[in-house]
């Protein structure tokens, strides 16, 4: 909170993480009259997709890039990604998780050159990063209890949703919010 109340308006803050979810059904509940049995479809397959994202917390603005892997070159490559979606911007910050990736030594480097200014999340710490609560919402609308028959469906189903998010906003605002939950130390 401290740090957006002292963000000027050429700045911006993100906070960054990758998710990979796997094309395979994943229940989360369901409705079954007792003593009925009903069949889960699912795949064999264990085929994913890589996803890099970054969110902003205060207009909602989502970016995503679909990635073979997610690795240092993939970092950089989001990283002029973001660069590229913030053309105005004096400073980029991005708060996201220690991943051995984001600290490799060209990653640093590049981040060293760019306007982007990266800020380390605690260890064990996804509670601080609001984009776990876009994966959640991925999830939530897209993948849980959903079966795909191909993973070319299910790359799609998950691909629209981010490009859906531009213009549902306010949904996104009341799902992810902008407060964290903390813990004290013990």
């Amino acid at each position: 909170e401290e740090h957006r109340a002292e963000l000027s308006s050429e700045e911006v803050i993100l906070f960054l993480d990758g998710t990979h979810p796997q094309h395979n059904t994943r229940c989360s509940h369901a409705w079954i009259k007792k003593g009925e049995t009903r069949p889960i479809l699912s795949n064999s397959g264990r085929q994913r997709i890589n996803i890099h994202g970054a969110y902003n917390p205060m207009n909602q603005d989502i970016i995503v890039s679909d990635d073979a892997r997610i690795d240092a070159e993939s970092t950089i490559a989001f990283f002029k990604k973001i660069e590229a979606f913030y053309p105005t911007q004096s400073a980029i910050y991005v708060y996201m998780d220690n991943a051995r990736y984001y600290k490799n030594k060209r990653v640093t480097e590049y981040v060293d050159n760019s306007r982007i200014q990266v800020l380390f999340l605690p260890t064990y710490s996804p509670n601080l990063n609001l984009i776990e609560r876009v994966w959640k919402l991925m999830h939530k609308e897209v993948i849980n209890n959903r079966y795909y028959e191909t993973f070319t469906q299910f790359k799609e189903a998950i691909l629209g949703f981010f490009d859906d998010c531009s213009g549902n906003r306010e949904a996104i605002a009341s799902a992810v919010g902008i407060k964290m939950q903390l813990f004290s130390s013990a």
